[in-house]
């Protein structure tokens, strides 16, 4: 009976070593190297590379990332566990972890900075250096979660920064300052390591089941009003991604299991089946963890209210199996040289791997860009972790202080100084000299002139003889009687008008053509990337993907930019994001359809109603012909949909359709003909820098195309 037991007797978590008066038992077997770990960190490297590089069929590789973190959570807690029991005293060298730390994270880093930084210098555009004069403060000091949560632009969305992938670091990091204090803390007290351990593992659950309601309720967003706090509004998809609040259940949950399992003190051979229960085991965890990283897709519910936390047990389940000496054939497998050489160098596969994707442009699904790429990455990492990364991790810095000479120290010292110090000055100057905030839309080139000869700015009225026009001209009286003619009023100039919108509003609103102040005079109120939505995702065949999650009160800021410009006439601009097809509720609704147009005419009326409070007039502006183009610094891919004339012109029925439900109050206006009858204007980049957005000489064309009608428009 003795002997059938022993196999669960053997499986069974060890708890730490235990003290007596006497002083601290014989030292218990060591963990030690072990090399599954690496094929872990390889299997989760190569999916977040795969889905940074944009192929839709890994487009939930980026939970390769909780992978990570849970193979961290358990690796760290369960060193900091035998630090404290080798001591006797059960205390831990806190300078020494942070030390090993540094050694281990911040050469490559700093590597990587610096040399991004000097490329972008030469090679970049205008927009990645805004980018990095953001990025380069919180990237550091191990922030940069923090500063793409209170960024303007969602990390999902717009131009991907170089510096994007460093969020994850700074979790880690973050980790890594706290976590020390936290485990001293924790394991002073008289309790045991498998007490700990448990209640690691309820809060790991209690986040995750907070993750998943903060996600449901879109509190994230809600709490972190920016109205109180004085920064950008917050995403609650960027704030559940990114946080280190809501990622830290994969940390906590590894370092429960450090706490609870500790097999490799077992010492019995397998008995029975045991080895291939926990192969089994670990095999069904693998398909869940592959099975996610084709299925995720990070601004869905679902993610967060189940598939996070299915894929964080999962991989702590597959640590707790591919440390087990027992797991022959699952430590075989995440064991092997390839797996294992790839898991020693993933920390510079991540950090380079990035980057160079974003230079070359294969961020974007094409397999021969991503070739590209991985054709530099490869031997530039490599080249880090031999010269960079392992000497300095295995002590080489350590070694030349304790060996150096004093004028070999002076002089390698002082060069080493001046050089960083150039080094960092300069990128830092350079950066910090360039526009704070970047405006694609902004044309910097020479303005372009209104033509006032464009603008018909009489119009006929009736009225009656002796009585005053609707702009205080009066008619001449011809009798006593009173009769009626026609004659012509001039509207009271300059008429005061705010473009309403999406970014398309926005293009046009600040390339405005210089001298049209006498006739019109625009203000700027778009909320870019909403158009009349607070829910759904707009979901391209090209794979990008829009929510509109983080839009709520579009229309109380179209209101508010009215009155704010003292506005006579809003001009609604719609279109860039109305030819979608739209996720609703996890379902996806192919465009066109009935259900979209209710909720595009819905949204619209909404809008129009909240300008009409605030006292203004609307003209809804036709949708030009668009045509998307590939272009450097786009805030978004070219995406086919948007050169579709058939929904664009579907748009347009339905601006028609809600403008002749509101005949008092709006007004559908026309726009120019050029941008669909005249493919050399409606191509050019001049006009519209991607097809979409107006430049100067577009605005141009769009402003002399509408002047007479917005001027017709009785107020």
């Amino acid at each position: 009976m003795r002997a059938a037991r022993e196999p669960a007797a053997a499986l069974r978590p060890q708890d730490g070593a235990t003290r007596s008066a006497a002083g601290p038992q014989p030292a218990a077997p060591r963990m030690g190297y072990q090399p599954g770990l690496d094929g872990i960190r390889a299997m989760s490297v190569v999916a977040v590379i795969l889905y940074h590089a944009g192929f839709t069929w890994m487009h939930g590789g980026f939970f390769g990332v909780e992978v990570f973190f849970v193979v961290s959570g358990f690796l760290i807690t369960s060193l900091l566990i035998e630090e404290r029991d080798k001591s006797g005293h059960g205390g831990i060298a806190l300078k020494a972890f942070w030390q090993r730390r540094f050694r281990r994270l911040l050469p490559a880093l700093a590597t990587v900075l610096i040399a991004v930084g000097l490329w972008a210098v030469f090679w970049g555009s205008a927009e990645q250096h805004t980018q990095l004069r953001h990025d380069y403060p919180w990237g550091i000091f191990y922030l940069a979660n923090w500063g793409q949560i209170f960024s303007k632009v969602a990390y999902f969305s717009g131009t991907p920064t170089l510096f994007r992938h460093l969020w994850s670091l700074a979790v880690e990091e973050q980790w890594y300052a706290i976590w020390p204090l936290v485990f001293i803390a924790i394991t002073r007290g008289r309790g045991s390591d498998q007490r700990r351990g448990r209640t690691l593992a309820a809060v790991a659950l209690l986040v995750m089941v907070g993750t998943a309601l903060a996600s449901s309720a879109d509190l994230p967003t809600k709490f972190l009003n920016p109205a109180r706090m004085a920064v950008q509004p917050v995403d609650h998809v960027n704030f559940l991604y990114l946080s280190t609040i809501t990622r830290s259940s994969g940390l906590l949950l590894g370092a429960a299991m450090a706490f609870l399992w500790r097999p490799w003190r077992v010492t019995a051979k397998p008995r029975g089946n045991a080895g291939s229960v926990l192969d089994a085991c670990a095999a069904a965890c693998v398909a869940v963890l592959l099975g996610s990283f084709f299925i995720g897709h990070v601004a869905e519910d679902s993610t967060y209210l189940w598939l996070l936390p299915t894929v964080t047990i999962a991989s702590a389940i597959l640590v707790a199996i591919v440390v087990h000496p027992w797991a022959i054939g699952t430590r075989k497998v995440f064991s092997s040289r390839p797996f294992v050489e790839v898991g020693k160098r993933s920390y510079g596969l991540y950090l380079w791997s990035w980057p160079i994707m974003r230079i070359c442009n294969a961020y974007t699904g094409s397999p021969s860009k991503f070739l590209l790429a991985a054709v530099i990455t490869v031997p530039v990492s490599e080249a880090c972790y031999r010269f960079i990364e392992t000497p300095i991790r295995v002590g080489a810095l350590g070694r030349w202080w304790a060996n150096r000479q004093r004028r070999d120290w002076r002089l390698i010292t002082t060069c080493g100084a001046i050089t960083t110090v150039a080094l960092l000055g300069s990128l830092g100057v350079y950066f910090g000299s360039t526009d704070k905030v970047f405006d694609a839309a902004r044309d910097t080139s020479a303005d372009a002139e209104f033509d006032p000869s464009a603008v018909v700015a009489l119009t006929t009225t009736t009225v009656a003889t002796g009585e005053t026009g609707a702009t205080g001209v009066v008619a001449p009286t011809s009798s006593a009687l009173a009769t009626e003619t026609t004659v012509t009023v001039l509207p009271e100039l300059p008429r005061r008008v705010v473009m309403v919108g999406d970014s398309t509003a926005h293009a046009l609103a600040v390339n405005r053509p210089k001298g049209m102040e006498d006739t019109l005079i625009i203000g700027d109120g778009s909320v870019e990337g909403c158009s009349v939505y607070e829910t759904g995702t707009a979901v391209s065949s090209q794979g990008s993907r829009r929510p509109f999650s983080g839009c709520e009160g579009w229309d109380r800021k179209w209101a508010a930019s009215a009155t704010k410009a003292s506005a006579e006439l809003a001009v609604v601009v719609l279109g860039a994001w109305d030819v979608f097809d739209v996720e609703i509720d996890s379902n996806l609704v192919h465009y066109p359809n009935a259900t979209l147009d209710q909720r595009f005419k819905d949204g619209l009326q909404k809008g129009i109603d909240a300008l009409t409070a605030a006292g203004v007039k609307v003209a809804l502006l036709e949708v030009p012909c668009m045509r998307p183009q590939v272009v450097k610094g786009a805030g978004t891919p070219s995406l086919p949909e948007r050169g579709d004339d058939t929904r664009v012109a579907h748009v347009n029925d339905l601006l028609r359709e809600v403008a002749a439900a509101n005949p008092a109050t709006t007004t559908f206006v026309a726009g120019p003909a050029e941008y669909c009858a005249d493919p050399a204007i409606a191509s050019s980049l001049a006009y519209r820098w991607d097809g979409v957005h107006a430049y100067k000489p577009g605005a141009k064309l769009t402003f002399e195309a509408i002047a007479a009608a917005l001027l017709a428009i009785p107020l």
